[in-house]
């Protein structure tokens, strides 16, 4: 692990630099985004999915799972008070990512394409939400979200969202470029059923749901020319 730590206000952030990853983010000691060692063996936490989500493009160009910008080395460009500007670039496709700590949490992504070729695009943020109590009965703007994680279901998403999530504080969710969610946590199967983890759970926004869209015109990011992505995470407190 290669950490920078940022602290602003009531928020406290932790970037690992290995990956581009958030290792935490907490609001007055609340965990709202973690690191969490999952049933199936594997370490996992917040990370982009650049230029891919999930197995879109492996088979036709030749695209790790979720993309490699997750697995990277990335730089860190710029650190101020209460800001976190990261970097990276592989095969062309430049990606920074730029967190800033105010009343919200604020992750900007800004991908461009350096190369002299169409780049395929179909962005995501695998988002690990903390979930001390339990993901069930947690909700996304008032729709339970329990059976739908269990099943990894597409979910649609709105400008502005409501995450409720048992034992957190109201997550008030804003975004600018993803329209759909995947909704994950991490199981084993034994005996013909499923076991899953409990203490976090995956609200994964995605541009587009249709592993099709990244061989589309459609998906093609043109040489020279950027594309910028973003979530907003506010917390309510409950009286």
């Amino acid at each position: 692990m290669n950490t920078v730590q940022l602290s602003f206000g009531f928020w406290e952030l932790v970037i690992d630099l290995d990956g581009g990853r958030i290792c935490s983010l907490k609001n007055k000691g609340s965990l709202i985004l973690g690191t969490f060692e999952r049933i199936d063996g594997k370490q996992g936490n917040t990370h982009v999915c650049i230029p891919n989500f999930a197995d879109d493009g492996v088979k036709k160009y030749g695209f790790p799972f979720h993309g490699p910008f997750r697995s990277a080395k990335w730089n860190l460009i710029k650190q101020t008070e209460n800001s976190l500007e990261i970097g990276c670039e592989i095969d062309g496709l430049s990606v920074q990512q730029i967190f800033s700590l105010n009343d919200y949490f604020i992750q900007k992504i800004v991908i461009e394409n350096k190369s002299e070729e169409d780049k395929s695009l179909n962005m995501a943020i695998h988002n690990y939400w903390s979930s001390d109590l339990g993901w069930q009965g947690a909700t996304l703007n008032n729709f339970d979200l329990s059976l739908g994680i269990k099943e990894s279901i597409f979910v649609n998403l709105r400008q502005l969202n409501d995450l409720d999530i048992p034992g957190k504080p109201l997550i008030k969710w804003q975004l600018a470029g993803f329209n759909y969610a995947r909704l994950w946590t991490g199981f084993l199967e034994e005996g013909g059923s499923k076991i899953f983890d409990n203490n976090y759970f995956c609200v994964e926004p995605v541009t587009e749901k249709d592993g099709k869209f990244i061989e589309s015109s459609e998906a093609m990011l043109q040489p020279k020319l950027k594309k910028e992505l973003k979530q907003m995470i506010g917390v309510v407190y409950r009286t």
